[in-house]
């Protein structure tokens, strides 16, 4: 939906006309995200809660649009999911207890002045935002996110990695896939695989996908198992 169909119908929230409105909203919203319920039930509950969401991106954008905010929000995918229930499928980052790092490429930077801020993406140390799906892999992303930068401003070249990869094969490590995982394990596992595929080799799937090696005839091939 274009930005500004969305505004236009906020504002008639904004001015009682909130029925139509709303509910034309709620159509193509459900249109564009391909959104699909069970029952009448859970239909209702669905929109409740992004009827709420709703009201909350308006708030929020008036406040921005009077300098309270330095950003402003919309509706996505999301838009009639609680934050527990975003919380519980999509936040799958476990944490650990913190261990002493020896790394003697470090270097003292006491003195030196520091930075209010840092813009990453204008570094161009950046890959474009992805989509995780109802997949618990934040950690997954991160991971690959950081490494990507650091391979950037190592060799010149920016190259989206797998988090994929990730969720399938560092089950090993100590992560969990869908069910989240650990920075930490993941570079475990790069640095056990001596490296990690590409996006574009290893594309996301937005579910655990299981590699079986099958024997045929006299060789072996690779079959699928989702």
């Amino acid at each position: 939906m274009h930005i500004l169909c969305v505004l236009l119908l906020l504002t008639c929230l904004v001015l009682g006309r909130s029925s139509p409105a709303l509910s034309k909203l709620w159509e193509e919203w459900k249109m564009e995200h391909r959104k699909v319920y069970n029952n009448q039930t859970e239909l209702s509950f669905r929109r409740a809660v992004w009827q709420k969401n709703v009201h909350l991106v308006l708030r929020h954008n008036q406040e921005a649009a009077a300098g309270k905010h330095s950003f402003t929000l919309g509706l996505n995918h999301l838009a009639d999911m609680t934050t527990e229930e975003i919380n519980e499928k999509l936040n799958g980052l476990r944490l650990e207890e913190p261990v002493p790092l020896r790394n003697y490429t470090l270097k003292d930077v006491s003195g030196l002045p520091m930075p209010q801020s840092v813009d990453w993406r204008k570094e161009g140390l950046v890959t474009p935002v992805q989509n995780q799906g109802l997949c618990g892999s934040c950690w997954a992303f991160s991971s690959m996110g950081a490494l990507e930068g650091q391979m950037k401003k190592k060799t010149g070249i920016l190259v989206p990695l797998s988090p994929q990869n990730l969720v399938d094969c560092s089950t090993a490590d100590g992560n969990r896939g869908c069910r989240g995982g650990f920075i930490s394990k993941a570079f475990s596992y790069v640095i056990r695989n001596r490296g990690v595929d590409s996006e574009k080799f290893y594309p996301y799937q937005q579910k655990v996908v299981t590699l079986m090696l099958v024997g045929w005839m006299n060789g072996w091939m690779i079959d699928t198992i989702i």
